[in-house]
């Protein structure tokens, strides 16, 4: 595999012929389920140069997203309900989305949309998601944990290993004493830039909606720093 850097000006040298484009900026925000809690948010450029931050609400992610304008925003949150359920308060046999079915499939753990605690952040992530594009903003599902799994670095659990894993993906400039958040939001950050270059794979169904990871076996650092 050719650097992911490298891979991406040809993109935007493709969508702009005019070589004219804005400096390339991706976002990736570990939502948390109250904006009494830190949500980690990420931003990584064309180099995968990182910052990293810690916000609270809403109007404080809108207002980052809306100066520094990413091309992609990848969330850690659910951004769409079963197929079969019109909300999270209604009364339904449907828990289980198709990309829900495939992580199960696939041995990923992660927590059902209509699971306690994940209702709030199901509901506060399709709130931010449809605020964010009705902006304009290109807007992903994704998962962390499933992306750390697939990418063969530790989950936050270990923070020292997930640090050192972002840095052998080709990561720069991970501030000292990155959050457990701050790096989750890092690895939303990495799926969104790979999202951008057709480096992710789809799962679920159009009709319901997609969580997008890293293509299985696509991301080994030797690969990335050849």
């Amino acid at each position: 595999m050719k650097p992911l850097g490298e891979s991406i000006k040809k993109v935007l040298l493709l969508l702009d012929e005019s070589m004219d484009y804005e400096p390339l900026l991706v976002m990736g925000l570990d939502l948390a389920g109250s904006p009494k809690r830190s949500t980690g948010y990420a931003f990584l450029n064309l180099s995968l140069e990182a910052e990293v931050g810690l916000v609270y609400t809403d109007d404080e992610i809108i207002n980052l997203a809306k100066a520094r304008l990413p091309k992609a925003i990848a969330i850690d949150a659910p951004l769409f309900l079963p197929r079969g359920r019109g909300s999270l308060e209604e009364r339904s046999a449907a828990h289980l989305r198709d990309c829900d079915k495939e992580l199960l499939r696939r041995g990923i753990k992660f927590f059902p949309v209509t699971l306690g605690p994940m209702r709030a952040l199901t509901k506060r992530g399709m709130a931010l998601s449809a605020a964010l594009k009705a902006l304009g903003f290109v807007v992903v599902e994704t998962f962390p944990g499933g992306a750390q799994d697939v990418m063969s670095i530790p989950r936050r659990k270990d923070l020292l290993g997930l640090r050192r894993g972002l840095e052998s993906l080709g990561v720069k400039a991970i501030k000292a004493y990155a959050s457990e958040h701050e790096l989750d939001a890092l690895t939303c950050a990495l799926v969104a830039y790979l999202y951008l270059i057709g480096e992710v794979e789809a799962l679920g169904s159009p009709d319901e909606g997609f969580l997008y990871l890293p293509k299985h076996g696509g991301l080994r650092s030797r690969e990335l720093n050849r």
